[in-house]
């Protein structure tokens, strides 16, 4: 099951065709309840919320199984906040690989990873806050992915900050943040600028601080 699919899969799950909750699941039973268990949390995540995933008892309502089912495939909360973890940031990874792919000049890609993580973002904001606004230690599972977004961006960054290429990296997604975070926290504020405007001017900054450190530089050059 797709990532899109699970989520459409989730949310009809809610509507009053639903599965009558029922009194026991077994192993035999023919459905990937497990793909369900983890959708469903995910669409309980539509909105801004507490940094937590939904509790068992309505994510098993939504799936119309019993809570003692959830255990056949998770052990415990913690385990099923772990594969839901994993789902969303694989996600993102995802979402900004494919906005990059489409891309094709180098010049522009720093901005279009910074509207891909901006967009989605926004797009699942309980997600984003479980992700970034909780202090969950990155499980080995999700763990791989980390690497990949983290080694684009700074490559990215290292085109117009060779000399810093990671702290330039994590400055512009220390501002990617603070520009998804406010718009979930902060609705009432008036901005004057879109998300992606916003983006364009931090990687402008960017850019130019850059710019500015290799002219330091070669002044200072003996």
């Amino acid at each position: 099951m797709t990532y899109g699919a699970s989520r459409a899969a989730a949310s009809s799950s809610e509507s009053p065709n639903a599965i009558a909750p029922t009194a026991c699941w077994t192993k035999a039973d023919n459905r990937d309840l497990r793909s369900e268990l983890v959708a469903a949390a995910i669409a309980m995540m539509a909105e801004p919320q507490a940094v937590a995933v939904p509790s068992l008892r309505p994510i098993a309502r939504a799936c119309g199984v019993a809570p003692s089912a959830v255990y056949w495939h998770f052990p415990s909360e913690a385990d099923l906040r772990s594969a839901v973890l994993d789902t969303e940031y694989a996600s993102l990874v995802e979402a900004v690989e494919s906005a990059l792919d489409a891309t094709e000049e180098a010049g522009n890609q720093l901005v279009a990873a910074g509207d891909a993580y901006i967009t989605w973002g926004a797009a699942y904001p309980g997600a984003y806050q479980l992700l970034f606004e909780s202090d969950d230690a990155l499980p080995e599972t999700r763990a791989a992915h980390g690497p990949r977004l983290q080694a684009h961006i700074v490559e990215l960054a290292r085109l117009v900050a060779p000399d810093a290429p990671f702290a330039s990296a994590l400055l512009l997604w220390s501002a990617w943040h603070g520009v998804v975070s406010l718009r979930l926290h902060k609705t009432e504020w008036d901005r004057g600028m879109t998300a992606q405007d916003a983006n364009r001017r931090l990687v402008r900054a960017v850019v130019s601080s850059g710019a500015k450190a290799v002219d330091m530089d070669s002044r200072t050059a003996p």
